[in-house]
């Protein structure tokens, strides 16, 4: 086995994302070929229109040993049965185009899900079906065989010129960029392959301008959400300000692409279109606020500023049905159809806080808002809008206010929602209630009310913390989603609200512990999951999402915990960067 200078990811894993990055050229959200490492064999699954593989048979081969395993570049050694090592790297050439270097004891199989057509050309391989084209050629030199299997019009073309590139130059290109990097101080080697898994992540969900979009721009999964989402965008500027400045920025900036001309910003966005009257939550100015804090960069405030200020004014005016000052989600009707989903511009699709219920003044909402307002007031003040960061601090303090007016519980010493219909609380005790911590809405007794919460075993103090729901409601046992699992976004910003009231040993715990609990899942498993099991039982991969897991997995036919999820790796960038000490 080769090793290398820094420890990269070297887990195979199912359904680990395999894909090209737009960092590395043209990479479009219509014409890229975007495939997920098998289980059973090795080998890729392509989510194309009519599902296509490719699959390896390994001829007298006793093991495969895998030196690197990142989005784009797989380094390997088949293993003979005299223990002698031979080559066997898996690469993209470009966003359709798959190109494989071993010895001619690999040989590439090519499976579709339907029945295809099939022609030779000059040795070419290609398949047909309607207007969907494949095509796929080797080339043999001695015992070295190159391979190539490509996706769309020229794909005939595109296999015939990867046979003959230079693979050893593209593995090094690919590795550079993992070399260039900020490289902190890891607790273990497991650590450090975990971080560059993050970054591995984070790179395979990266697109290239693409109309309406005009800027690089980051998807949360490249499947199945695929689109750009508007709350996932900013937490991806969390991890992507540390492979450049422009692409932290861009993150958000591509977001504006899609604004209407009333501010108005869709939960998701795409070339193909805006999905119209559905938003998220909003998180964009406590982005570029994080974003300034790192690079000082006041044009990109100046730059930013009027959109931000557009999609709040917004926000408020078409998400406060009775006008007190608090912010609602849109609840769906309740229906076969919503069961999973009955506030999905939440971001938090089926949590019990909207069982059978209708609209409601939202603790999550209005926390962020309360968020957003005092960050914009910042961000006025950095660019000498000195009327405008008044203006925006007296929206703080007045929603500030509110929250503990109208959301804070006195028997329960909790914050929950309100109904709109008889003002009575929703008295599910979420995670979305310590947004309050992230918000600064509470005040110092209120805080340690909250924190005892977070600590209590019963409650939110589970192995793993911080449950989407207490310990000791209902649904909890159900761990479906936002039932009970882990979600890290959550962690990262109560983590960031702990450490601004002076809980850091508790803040402290909480990051470190998501760390441990995404690594320890990622030497299992090989991936990065969107949610993880609070009990820290069970592999994420066994969570139930809005029905119980599937297995095996086929994530065509139920998908169960998203797998290379990038707002998760983006989280775990951040904490092992900013770390102070081991």
């Amino acid at each position: 086995m080769k090793n290398n200078e820094i420890k990269l990811p070297n887990i195979w894993g199912q359904g680990a994302c395999f894909s090209y990055s737009g960092l590395n050229g043209e990479n479009t959200f219509t014409n890229s070929l975007v495939g997920y490492l098998l289980g059973d064999c090795i080998g890729v699954e392509f989510k194309t229109p009519v599902r296509s593989y490719i699959k390896f048979k390994l001829k007298d081969t006793q093991n495969v040993l895998y030196d690197i395993v990142t989005s784009d570049l797989i380094k390997a050694y088949t293993v003979d049965m005299d223990e002698n090592e031979h080559v066997f790297n898996m690469m993209y050439a470009s966003e359709n185009t798959v190109v494989v270097k071993a010895t001619n004891r690999v040989s590439m199989r090519i499976d579709f899900d339907e029945e295809m057509n099939v022609e030779e050309r000059n040795g070419v391989k290609i398949y047909t079906r309607d207007e969907l084209k494949f095509a796929y050629y080797d080339k043999i030199d001695g015992e070295t065989v190159q391979m190539a299997f490509s996706y769309g019009e020229n794909a005939d073309k595109n296999v015939l010129s990867a046979v003959n590139i230079d693979t050893d130059a593209i593995a090094k290109e690919r590795i550079a960029f993992y070399e260039k990097l900020e490289r902190p101080v890891f607790k273990d080697e497991d650590e450090e392959r975990l971080y560059y898994k993050c970054f591995s992540v984070m790179k395979s969900m990266i697109y290239s301008p693409e109309e309406p979009i005009k800027t690089y721009w980051t998807t949360p999964d490249r499947h199945p959400h695929k689109k750009m989402w508007l709350w996932d965008s900013a937490y991806h500027s969390v991890g992507m300000k540390y492979i450049s400045q422009e692409m932290g920025e861009n993150t958000i900036r591509a977001l504006f692409c899609g604004q209407h001309e009333d501010g108005y910003i869709s939960h998701s966005i795409s070339p193909l279109g805006i999905q119209e009257g559905v938003t998220q939550p909003p998180l964009l100015a406590w982005a570029v606020y994080e974003l300034y804090k790192e690079f000082k960069n006041d044009s990109f405030v100046v730059e930013a500023f009027d959109k931000l200020e557009g999609y709040l004014k917004w926000d408020m005016q078409n998400r406060d049905l009775n006008k007190n000052g608090l912010l609602e989600w849109i609840i769906n009707e309740e229906g076969p159809e919503n069961v999973h989903c009955r506030a999905g511009e939440s971001g938090m699709d089926n949590t019990p806080r909207f069982d059978g219920e209708s609209r409601a003044d939202s603790i999550d909402f209005s926390a962020f808002m309360a968020n957003e307002a005092r960050c914009l007031s910042k961000l006025a003040k950095i660019i000498g809008y000195e009327d405008k960061a008044k203006e925006w601090n007296d929206i703080f303090e007045n929603l500030k206010a509110k929250i503990n007016a109208f959301l804070w519980d006195e028997e329960d010493k909790f914050y929950y929602d309100k109904r709109l219909k008889d003002g009575t609380f929703i008295k599910v005790k979420s995670v979305a209630s310590f947004l309050t911590l992230f918000a600064g809405v509470c005040d110092a007794e209120k805080a340690e009310y909250m924190v005892e919460h977070l600590k209590n075993p019963n409650e939110f103090g589970t192995p793993f913390m911080i449950p989407t729901v207490s310990a000791d409601d209902k649904t909890y046992k159900t761990m479906d989603m936002f039932r009970g699992t882990v979600w890290l976004n959550f962690n990262y910003l109560i983590a960031q609200g702990l450490e601004a009231y002076g809980y850091n040993e508790l803040a402290a715990e909480i990051k470190e512990k998501t760390v441990e609990m995404i690594k320890k899942w990622y030497l299992s498993d090989g991936v990065v999951y969107e949610f993880y099991d609070s009990r820290d039982k069970v592999s994420p991969n066994r969570l139930s999402r809005k029905g119980p897991a599937m297995q095996p997995y086929m994530q065509d036919i139920k998908v169960n915990s998203v797998r290379d999820f990038s707002w998760g790796s983006c989280f775990v960038v951040d904490i092992i960067s900013k770390r102070k000490s081991l």
